[in-house]
C-alpha cells in the first residue's frame, strides 16, 4: 500500500524525513519496499496561459504564451485541453523532469519552444497523458509546483503482511509509528450528530439472510448531493496514493477507504427499486453487471447486496452498474458495513475478483469503524457535496462482537523476549496500540481495539510490546531460557535410517498425490474424507491406503519398458471415522511394493528369483534387525481390509506395527493394472519410529569358538517355522546366538499332515570355551519344549 507522507504527519506531530520514517516503518515489520520523493519535481513551477493560437504548421499544434511569474514565454504544445487562464505545471528551459529528462529550448516545426507544459504523467502523478494537468485556478503563477502540491507527492510503498489490516490505511500506520515514538496520535475529525427523530429508518429497511455473513451493516442517507470533479486538496490526496479520481462523491468513499481502512459503497438512492435491502447469498447462476461493465454469472459462494430480487452489489467487493452515482444523482444511499472475512475471500477467489475493499474486508475490517466511517463520510459529503444529511441512519448489530481479553504473564513475556523490559514500557507500547490494561500481580489483563483482529493470545501481546520496543534495543546473549522443558527427538533420524536400509535392499523411493479418485479409493473397504471442493474427478477423495499409489507407479513403468519394480513410500493417509473434521483420523504409514524379477539371471549364473512372499518377509526382517527391533513374529491372518492376500500381521511382542502379504487381485481389476501378482508391505511408520533404536553399538570380539548343533522336528503342517524359532530362542540360556532354519522335508513317510524341519543351532559365550556339559542341557531343554508345545517329534 501506499502511504502518503504529509497525509501521515495529518495524524501525528512528527519532524523526521521520509528516509528515516520509512527505517522507523520497517524495524516495526511495515516493510518499506520504495521511497517516492517529490525532490525530482523541483524545477517545475505554477504558470498560467494566457493566449493560444493554433500552429501555422501543424495542425495538432498549439501556440500558447505561458507566463511564469516574471515573463511570458512561447511554448508549443499538442494537448487537446489548452486553454486561455488555465494554471498548469510549467518546466522552463534548463528543468530536469522526472526520468533524468532536460527541458531544453527548442525549434518546432519552425516556431521557437521555450519550456513544456506538463501532463501527470510526466510530472509522476499519475498515468494520464492524454491532456495537460489542470490546476486549481487558485494557484499563484510562478510558485513552486512542490510548494503547491504541499508535498502530497512524497509517499512510501509499503508491503503489508495479510495478518494486518489495520496497516491497509494511513489511521492504521499511523498508529503503529505514533506508538513507536511514544507521542500522541489525533484520529480523522468527525461530527456525531444526535437525533431526535430517526427519519433514514423511514426511508430504509435492512434484513440478512444470515447474519453470521454480515455481522452488522449501517446505512444512511444523504440529499440535495451535488455531484462534480472533486476540490483539488482531495484530488491530491488521492493521487498521492496512486488513486485516480472520479467524482467527488466517489473521492470521498476512497479517501475514507485510505483514511480509515473502512470501505464503504454509496448507491443512488432513486434507482433503487424499493427501500428494503436484504443481504443473502447469490442464487445459482444469477446475474450483476458491476461497475467496471462486466457481467458476472454468480453462485452460493457469493454474498449480494440486494434491492427486491435485484441484486445491487456483490458485498464488499463491488457495485452493480445500474445504482451507481452518476453526474445528476442527488439523494444518496451510503453503505458501510461489517463483513466475514472468510465469505468475502471465497466470494472473491469464486469470481477472480480483487478490489480494494475486498483485500481490507477478507483480512478483516474494524467492526466498531463503521459508524466512525459513516460519521466521516456525511461531514466529507456535507462540506463537498454541498448535500444534506437526512437525520438518522439504520444499523443493524443483532450479535455485538465483544472485545478480546488476553492475560499476559510477566514470566512468559520475559522468557521469550530474552530480556527484561520495563514495565513502564509494556504498557506503554500496549496501551499506544489502543489495548485497554488492568497490572495484577505478576501479569497483564489486556482488552484488545477492535481494528486488530490478530491479537488473539499472549504470544501476539508478546511480539507487540517487542515490535514496539524494539528488536534492536534486544541484547545478544547465547543463554536464552526456552519455555518447553521436554526432551524433543528428532524423528527424522529413524526415517532417514528406514529409507536407507530399504534402498539398500534395491527399493525405490517415491511420493504420489494424496488426492484420489473415488474410484481408486473404493479398492479397499474404508470409508474415505471427500474434498468439498475438488479440483477435479481424479483428485476428489484424499487417500486411504499408500498401496494405490504404489501399484499405479509399478503399472505406469511396465508400460514404459520396465516390469521389475520395487518401489516405497512414506505418507500420511485418512480416514472418515466419524462425522465432521474431528472424525477424521490421519495415520503415518510406510508402505512397500515388489513386481517382476528381483535377480535376473547372468553370465555367472542363470538362477532367477521373483518377487514373492518371502523375499517381502525377508527384507522387512532386514529391516526390523537393522533397526535392532527384536521379538518380533508373523502371524497369519485370514481376513482383513488393508488390501492383502495371504496376509501376516507384523507384531511386536502382542502389538501389531504392520502387514505383510501379496497385494489383492481386486486392486488390478479397479485400477486397470497390467502388473502380474504384487507383493508388499504396510507398517504403521510413528511406532516404526518409535521402537527403532537408532544409537550405534559396540561390543568386543567374541574370542572363545562356537559349537554348532543341527535338531530336525517333524510337526504338523500348520505349525508356523517362526513360531519354532521363536519358542527356541526364548530357550537359549543366554549361550545360543543364532537360530536358523536350513530346510523343510514334506513326503508320505513322516505323515501326509506334517513336515520336518533341520534346524541349524549356534552356541557361544563372551567368557569361556563352550564344552557339551554346558549346551547339552540348553538342547535338551529346547527339544522338550518344542515337543509339548506343537507336539513335534524329534527325527
Amino acid at each position: 500500500m501506499r502511504i502518503s507522507i504529509n497525509w501521515l504527519k495529518e495524524f501525528i506531530d512528527i519532524s523526521l524525513s521520509n528516509e528515516e520514517i520509512s527505517n522507523k516503518l520497517t524495524m516495526l515489520g511495515l516493510e518499506a519496499e520504495e521511497v517516492y520523493d517529490t525532490s525530482s519535481l523541483s524545477d517545475i513551477i505554477i504558470g498560467e496561459i494566457k493566449n493560444v493560437i493554433k500552429h501555422p504548421n501543424a495542425d495538432k499544434l498549439n501556440l500558447c504564451k505561458v507566463y511564469d511569474g516574471q515573463k511570458i514565454l512561447p511554448v508549443v504544445c499538442g494537448a487537446p485541453n489548452v486553454e486561455v487562464g488555465q494554471k498548469i505545471a510549467f518546466a522552463p528551459v534548463g528543468s530536469i523532469l522526472p526520468g533524468n529528462f532536460k527541458i531544453n529550448e527548442a525549434k518546432i516545426r519552425g516556431e521557437i519552444s521555450q519550456g513544456m507544459i506538463c501532463s501527470e504523467k510526466e510530472v509522476s502523478i499519475s498515468d494520464e497523458h492524454d491532456g495537460i494537468m489542470v490546476l486549481d485556478v487558485n494557484a499563484s503563477p510562478g510558485e513552486t509546483f512542490i510548494n503547491y502540491l504541499n508535498n502530497y507527492l512524497g509517499a512510501i510503498e509499503l508491503d503489508i503482511t495479510p495478518n494486518r489490516p489495520d496497516c491497509f490505511s494511513h489511521l492504521g500506520v499511523a498508529r503503529d509509528l505514533a506508538a513507536k515514538l511514544n507521542v500522541d496520535i489525533h484520529t480523522p475529525s468527525y461530527d456525531k450528530r444526535s437525533f431526535s427523530k430517526n427519519i433514514a429508518k423511514n426511508m430504509i429497511d435492512i434484513s440478512f439472510e444470515n447474519p453470521d455473513d454480515c455481522p452488522r451493516y449501517i446505512a444512511g442517507i444523504v440529499k440535495n448531493v451535488k455531484v462534480g470533479p472533486s476540490p483539488d486538496w482531495l484530488k491530491l490526496k488521492l493521487e498521492s496514493t496512486g488513486q485516480r479520481s472520479i467524482n467527488n462523491v466517489v473521492d470521498i468513499s476512497n479517501l475514507v477507504l485510505l483514511e480509515m481502512g473502512q470501505p464503504s459503497h454509496i448507491f443512488d438512492y432513486d434507482k433503487l427499486d424499493s427501500k428494503k435491502i436484504l443481504i443473502r447469498r447469490a442464487n445459482k447462476n444469477e446475474k450483476i453487471k458491476t461497475l467496471d461493465e462486466e457481467s458476472r454469472v454468480l453462485s452460493a459462494t457469493n454474498l449480494l447486496i440486494t434491492n427486491g430480487k435485484k441484486p445491487i452489489a456483490i458485498a464488499g467487493i463491488m457495485g452493480d452498474l445500474s445504482t451507481s452515482v452518476y453526474n445528476k444523482s442527488s439523494t444518496l444511499l451510503i453503505e458501510c458495513a461489517y463483513f466475514n472475512a472468510p465469505v468475502i475471500r471465497k466470494s472473491a477467489k469464486n469470481l477472480g475478483m480483487s478490489t480494494e475493499a475486498s483485500k481490507r474486508f477478507e483480512r478483516g475490517a474494524d467492526p466498531n469503524g463503521t459508524e466512525k466511517a459513516m460519521w466521516r463520510i456525511i461531514q466529507l459529503l456535507e462540506e463537498v457535496t454541498d448535500g444534506e444529511w437526512i437525520p438518522g441512519f439504520v444499523d443493524t448489530y443483532p450479535k455485538k462482537i465483544k472485545q478480546v481479553s488476553i492475560k499476559l504473564s510477566r514470566l512468559k513475556l520475559d522468557i521469550l523476549s530474552g530480556c527484561k523490559i520495563p514495565d513502564k514500557a509494556v504498557e506503554e507500547s500496549l496501551t499506544n496500540l489502543g489495548c485497554t490494561i488492568k497490572k495484577t500481580s505478576g501479569e497483564w489483563l489486556c482488552k484488545t481495539p477492535s481494528w486488530r483482529p490478530d491479537l488473539q493470545r499472549e504470544v501476539d501481546l508478546i511480539e507487540e510490546v517487542v515490535r514496539i520496543y524494539g528488536y534492536d534495543n534486544i541484547p545478544s546473549s547465547f543463554n536464552y531460557e526456552g519455555i518447553m522443558n521436554d526432551k524433543i527427538t528428532d524423528p527424522h533420524k529413524s526415517l532417514s535410517k528406514i529409507i536407507n536400509i530399504l534402498t539398500g535392499f534395491g527399493f525405490n523411493q517415491i511420493f504420489t498425490n494424496s488426492l484420489q479418485s473415488s474410484r481408486k479409493v473404493s479398492a479397499l473397504d474404508f470409508k474415505s474424507v471427500k474434498m468439498i471442493n475438488p479440483l477435479s474427478d481424479k483428485m476428489s477423495e484424499m487417500r486411504t491406503s499408500l498401496f494405490q499409489g504404489l501399484l499405479d507407479t509399478a503399472n505406469f513403468n511396465l508400460k514404459n519398458g520396465n516390469p521389475d519394480t520395487m518401489f516405497f513410500e512414506w505418507g500420511n493417509v485418512f480416514e472418515q471415522k466419524s462425522k465432521g473434521l474431528t472424525g477424521i483420523e490421519e495415520k503415518f504409514q510406510l508402505a512397500g511394493v515388489a513386481n517382476g524379477i528381483y535377480i535376473k539371471s547372468s553370465i555367472h549364473s542363470n538362477d532367477i528369483k521373483y518377487a514373492s512372499f518371502h523375499l517381502i518377509k525377508g527384507i522387512v526382517a532386514g529391516l526390523l534387525k537393522r533397526l535392532r527391533i527384536n521379538n518380533v513374529t508373523y502371524n497369519a491372518i485370514v481376513n482383513n481390509n488393508i488390501g492383502l492376500d495371504y496376509a501376516h500381521t507384523i507384531c511386536v511382542d502382542t502389538n501389531i506395527i504392520g502387514y505383510i502379504g501379496a497385494l489383492s487381485s481386486k486392486f488390478n481389476n479397479i485400477l486397470n493394472l497390467d502388473i502380474g501378482k504384487s507383493y508388499g508391505f504396510q507398517f504403521d511408520l510413528l511406532q516404526l519410529m518409535k521402537l527403532a533404536d537408532t544409537k550405534s553399538k559396540y561390543k568386543s570380539v567374541v574370542v572363545y569358538p562356537s559349537i554348532i548343533r543341527d535338531l530336525n522336528f517333524v510337526l504338523d503342517e500348520s505349525v508356523a517355522v517362526g513360531r519354532i524359532i521363536e519358542t527356541i530362542n526364548k530357550n537359549g540360556k543366554g549361550i545360543l546366538i543364532e537360530s536358523e532354519p536350513v530346510s523343510i522335508f514334506r513326503d508320505s513317510s513322516i505323515g501326509e499332515k506334517n513336515k520336518a524341519v533341520a534346524i541349524n543351532l549356534k552356541f557361544q559365550s563372551s567368557k569361556k570355551t563352550l564344552e557339551d556339559k554346558d549346551v547339552n542341557p540348553v538342547i535338551d531343554e529346547i527339544i522338550r519344549v518344542i515337543s509339548k508345545k506343537y507336539s513335534a517329534k524329534l527325527r
